[in-house]
């Protein structure tokens, strides 16, 4: 009898389980914190970068030829000015330069050999997986910049779009075991799609333009 008490004192004083239980609840939310920032450290260090290159990229076509078309080769003068406007006069001045057509926005294209040189500038910068089609190019009107008979001088916009970021660290998964919920497996993905991200930089005026 006296051997029956222990066994039963023993066993209702045992803790083992309980400890094995609070692990099972609690390793998957650690795991899901711990992976969880090491993750996220990559996303914030893959947006970080991939804005740099947009910088890298916008200032490369700036300098470069235009990877969009052909772009005005000068600032001219609109029909019917006011006045008598000198050529050197700023475009902002009664807006006196005409607004051209531009060419429409376009993917980085590296079958030029400029477009592949910038595709090789910015290549490391940018998250696994993206291609030359996700960087795409605009070039737009600005008034306020150029002056009357001098190179044109659009804005150069370099996007990087349509770029998916793929987590490492199955969270969708250890968000189910942290949640108990297995629909959480099916209906959270493990990427994230990356916002668009831009730089916009105007062009450079150096030349000295048309001595008309």
């Amino acid at each position: 009898m006296t051997r029956l008490v222990d066994i039963f004192r023993k066993f209702r004083t045992q803790e083992r389980g309980a400890a094995l239980v609070e692990m099972a609840l609690v390793v998957p939310m650690f795991l899901l914190l711990m992976f969880g920032i090491v993750d996220y450290g990559r996303l914030y260090w893959s947006t970080t970068t991939a804005q740099k290159a947009m910088q890298k990229a916008a200032r490369l076509a700036t300098v470069g030829p235009a990877q969009c078309g052909a772009l005005p080769a000068s600032h001219e003068l609109v029909n019917n000015p006011t006045g008598t406007p000198r050529f050197g006069t700023l475009c902002r001045v009664g807006g006196i330069c005409e607004v051209p057509n531009l060419p429409v926005p376009c993917r980085l294209d590296t079958s030029t050999a400029y477009g592949e040189r910038i595709w090789d500038e910015i290549q490391s910068l940018l998250p696994p997986g993206t291609t030359p089609t996700n960087v795409q190019f605009a070039y737009t009107h600005d008034p306020r910049l150029g002056f009357l008979g001098g190179p044109y001088t659009p804005v150069v916009t370099a996007e990087l779009i349509d770029v998916d970021f793929d987590f490492v660290m199955p969270l969708a998964g250890l968000a189910a075991l942290a949640s108990n919920s297995p629909a959480v497996t099916s209906n959270t993905p493990n990427s994230i799609s990356l916002p668009a991200m831009s730089t916009s930089v105007p062009a450079e005026d150096l030349g000295i333009g048309a001595a008309e």
